[in-house]
């Protein structure tokens, strides 16, 4: 019966010690070689530089809970240009929070992308940065 305490006490042990650990993912969505956009930069006037975070927090590792649900920001075309961001509630809010910087803007382009998850119990917290560049179609 002691043995089996022991080995409890080391799996509890271990399964705490892994429990609490930070991941940091950082990334900048590339292009394909095949791209084509039919505007010029001499269409284009440039904003501004537009960052947007937010924190989602998720139970079981599925399910979101906090954060908003229904404010959200979408780059369209999502696969169209290569971008390959995540797609879920912390990502839609963090783009909705960069969109509402410059509300102006005809085309944004995602430059770079943060994740920070931080492990809990039971859950992980995911802190989303995307820093974009924002554009206006000039009027001629």
């Amino acid at each position: 019966m002691k043995k089996h305490a022991y080995i409890l006490v080391l799996i509890g042990a271990v399964m705490m010690s892994l429990n609490s650990c930070t991941v940091r993912q950082r990334a900048v969505p590339l292009t394909p070689i095949n791209a084509q956009v039919n505007l010029d930069m001499d269409d284009l006037e440039y904003i501004g530089d537009i960052l947007g975070t937010s924190d989602q927090s998720y139970a079981l590792g599925f399910i979101a809970y906090g954060s908003r649900k229904y404010h959200s920001g979408v780059l369209l075309p999502q696969g169209g240009l290569g971008i390959s961001l995540p797609n879920n509630r912390g990502v839609n809010n963090a783009l909705y929070d960069a969109l509402q910087q410059k509300p102006d803007a005809d085309m944004v382009l995602p430059v770079a992308f943060e994740t920070v998850t931080e492990q809990q119990f039971l859950g992980r917290r995911v802190n989303f940065t995307v820093r974009c560049k924002a554009y206006k179609i000039k009027n001629k």
